[in-house]
């Protein structure tokens, strides 16, 4: 049972950010090709900046919605809980430090 919530709500986590990272993907255009000589590729990390906002909010959401389960079904998900919020805080301060590095 465990196991069955813990991967549902990895994809949930994992489709939010997909859904996020598919729009904000920069495409070249053909004069930035052109004059663009190094082969050498590189990763934007302004791409990540979306996926991992829409991750916080959606942890974080999820961690509210554990608490509230807590409540009725006493301390069965308190460990899920602490869980949760320990990856909302991680993820939102890598979220925070990427948007004051780079903006």
């Amino acid at each position: 049972m465990k196991a069955g919530i813990y991967l549902l709500v990895t994809a949930i986590i994992v489709g939010a950010a997909g859904i996020g990272l598919g729009d904000s993907a920069q495409t070249a255009t053909a004069d930035e090709l052109e004059h663009n000589h190094s082969n050498r590729t590189s990763f934007p990390l302004f791409s990540l900046v979306k996926p991992l906002g829409i991750s916080a909010l959606s942890s974080l959401a999820i961690t509210f919605l554990i608490g509230l389960f807590r409540r009725k079904l006493g301390q069965r998900f308190l460990k899920l809980h602490i869980t949760f919020a320990s990856l909302t805080v991680t993820i939102a301060l890598l979220h925070g430090i990427l948007v004051l590095v780079l903006f």
